[in-house]
């Protein structure tokens, strides 16, 4: 069983990312798509194929990301538009058994940061030095806080997103920092699909709002064009780790 789990979530998607990084062209669109098809196999294979037509939030991910990737081959004043109308459609569809039975004001308002965090996301030009690596940390920031919040099937999907870009951010380190073959509209596909799956996190795992709020700010680091960035993202998982042990213990305290 753990073999099955390192295979599926970090082994399948990392070496699918070596062979991107080796043989995608130097191409944004095609480095999308690649780093994309570096993650589906996983998910499919996590999800033991989805339903079609989606039964659960987690089944709209494969679809949504299939469409982030088809829109970067739109011209490009219609790829901004695009890739917030469909966000906003797979958020929409994915919170929507949660909006229909328990509409709150709180929960608007979570969902419109996710929106925002995603327009920064889309909207920003600034590209880091290293934003794989901001990218991959984000994801696997997302898949331990999700696995100690109770849900191993989303945790191993974010797992499987920061494995798909394994092998860039491994690049990105080795050059210390100081140069990418991505650039963040690249990453693009799958920084939306991470707000998706907090998102997920969040509203069906049970993911504590205040280190979810932190998870949101973490890959937000893309849109900043410095060395810092990178260090600004680690501060932040850190911090929203931390900030769910110690919920965690005190909730586990509470019994004695």
């Amino acid at each position: 069983m753990q073999i099955q789990l390192l295979l599926q979530t970090i082994i399948l998607p990392l070496l699918l990312s070596f062979a991107v990084y080796k043989t995608a062209p130097q191409n944004a669109r095609w480095q999308t798509a690649g780093l994309f098809f570096a993650w589906l196999p996983a998910c499919f294979w996590i999800l033991n194929l989805p339903a079609l037509p989606p039964a659960e939030a987690v089944d709209w991910l494969w679809l949504a990301g299939l469409v982030f990737v088809a829109i970067q081959y739109l011209p490009a004043h219609y790829q901004k538009a695009g890739q917030l109308a469909v966000f906003i459609l797979a958020l929409l569809l994915i919170s929507w058994p949660v909006l229909q039975y328990e509409l709150s004001a709180g929960l608007i308002a979570e969902l419109l940061l996710m929106l925002l965090a995603a327009a920064v996301l889309v909207i920003a030009r600034p590209s880091p030095p290293a934003p794989a690596l901001i990218l991959s940390m984000s994801a696997t920031a997302l898949a331990l806080c999700t696995a100690l919040a109770g849900s191993l099937l989303v945790a191993q999907l974010a797992g499987a997103l920061a494995a798909a870009t394994g092998a860039f951010a491994i690049a990105e380190l080795i050059k210390r920092l100081s140069s990418s073959r991505l650039q963040t509209s690249t990453l693009l596909p799958l920084a939306l699909l991470y707000l998706l799956l907090l998102a997920i996190a969040r509203l069906y795992a049970g993911m504590p709002a205040g280190p979810a709020l932190l998870l949101l700010l973490a890959p937000l680091s893309l849109h900043l064009k410095n060395r810092a960035a990178p260090g600004l993202t680690l501060l932040t998982i850190v911090a929203a780790a931390g900030w769910l042990l110690l919920l965690l213990l005190q909730d586990s305290n509470s019994y004695y």
